[in-house]
Formats: C-alpha cells, structure tokens, sequence
C-alpha cells in the first residue's frame, strides 16, 4: 500500500472550482498508483460562512464581555472540518472516485487533553487503513483529535490542535501510515524566498531543509505549521509543498 496524504488548506476547500481542482490531483495520485489519504482545512478564510474566524467570532460575540469555554470553542470550531470533509468527500464521488469523511478522533488520533492547543499523544489509523482497503479514499478533518481522560470513559473529548493544526495532522498521518510522502497543498508554488503578498516576484526554494522551514514558521511564515515539519524530520517523511492551482512541482523539505 503506497500511500500519500495530501492536505489542503482553506483557499483549496474555499469554492466549487477549487475543491474540484483539490480533486484532480487526488485522482492524480491515485491514478499513478498511490492510496491517497486527504486532510482538509475549514472552507475558506475570516468572513466565509464556515471558516474557523467565522465559527470563533459567531460565538464571541454573544456576549464580548464573556470569554466562551475552551471546550465548548473546541466543539464549535471543529465544526468547520467536519463541513469541509464531508462536501470534499462527496465531491470525489461525483467525480467516480469513492471516498469517506473521518473526524480527528474517527481516524485514531489521540491527543492531552489542552483545549484549544492540544498535543497529538497517538495515531491508531485502522478505520483509515480498512477504509483504503476497501477501496475509499479517506478525508480526514484537520486540526483536531480526541482525548480520553479515563480508559473506558465514553467518546472522548473532542479536542483542537491550534491554528495551522492540519499541516500537524497529516504530518502526524503520515508517520501513521508509514507514508511515502506526505503534500501541503496551498494557493503558492511553494516555499518563497520572501512572503509573495510583499514581495510578488519572490521565487520559489526547490529545496530546504526541515530545520529551515520550521525556523521561518517561528519567525512567522505560514507556508508551514513548524510542529508539521518537525514531525515529518522525526520519523524522515519526504514533505512537499505545492500549488493546488498550478502544475508546479513545488518544494521539497529535506533532512
């Protein structure tokens, strides 16, 4: 089983258009002989109906005066995956290619109990792995876990991983799965040299290492979550960083 997970952020998840161009390279990869695994962000960025700010400033603004709960903004904001996996799903089977949303904690991932910024504690993929078997594609909600404060309590909590959380989680199912690669798919080619809102001509890297692209993320760059890279450099994980709307072949994060 050769897999690749492929992550795509809220501009690929953002409309029609972009989900169906997010498709055409899981078809791809699939197509050249993989067994993809997709984790998806929220729908769109601050302003779009479900994006995670929307969801966060829905609840906010009950009240400014009250801070909301932890745990209870956990539970709302994970809504904005769900959304996201369950329409991008649907849109791989329309285009002939059978596939299944899982939430974090349906996928196998266990996290510490932080709400809000939790921990990946464990991954044990098995629904993900009988889904690939049984010829699905699995979607995976980003960005958030489940965490079980007692064996035998029921469901678990469900938790968040912080923001950039989904380049964490394929990063981390990808450790899981003993995957061949694991893609960031985003709206740039690539990692840049300097950040293209500022700088439109700034060219792309071919290649950087894991400890440079998690400097520059603590630094500030959002190409890449740092904890993502860190994660792909501990268990030697080939990384890419690519353009879901281009055919550029992107960069690639080496040790």
């Amino acid at each position: 089983m050769r897999v690749k997970v492929m992550k795509f952020g809220g501009t690929s998840m953002a409309t029609a258009e972009a989900r169906f161009a997010s498709a055409v390279k899981v078809a791809s990869a699939k197509e050249q002989g993989f067994s993809p695994v997709v984790v998806v962000s929220a729908i769109g960025r601050k302003g779009a109906p479900y994006a995670t700010d929307t969801l966060i400033g829905m609840l906010r603004d009950i009240d400014p005066a009250v801070e909301p709960d932890p745990r209870e903004m956990d539970l709302m904001i994970a809504c904005g995956e769900i959304f996201s996996a369950v329409i991008f799903a649907h849109t791989l089977k329309t285009l002939g290619h059978p596939a299944q949303a899982f939430r974090g904690g349906q996928a196998g991932i266990r996290t510490d109990g932080v709400f809000g910024n939790a921990r990946i504690a464990g991954i044990n993929p098995v629904s993900v792995q009988g889904s690939i078997e049984r010829g699905f594609i699995p979607v995976i909600c980003g960005f958030q876990g489940v965490f079980v404060a007692e064996p035998g309590a029921p469901g678990g909590e469900l938790t968040t991983l912080g923001r950039g959380g989904s380049d964490t989680t394929a990063s981390a199912m990808g450790a899981a799965l003993n995957a061949e690669a694991v893609e960031i798919f985003t709206d740039v080619d690539g990692v840049k040299t300097a950040d293209p809102d500022y700088v439109p001509g700034a060219p792309t890297l071919r290649k950087v290492s894991y400890d440079e692209v998690a400097e520059i993320a603590h630094l500030g760059a959002k190409v890449l979550h740092p904890r993502a890279a860190e994660i792909a450099m501990k268990f030697g994980i080939p990384l890419w960083v690519r353009n879901t709307f281009s055919e550029d072949q992107g960069t690639e994060v080496v040790a």
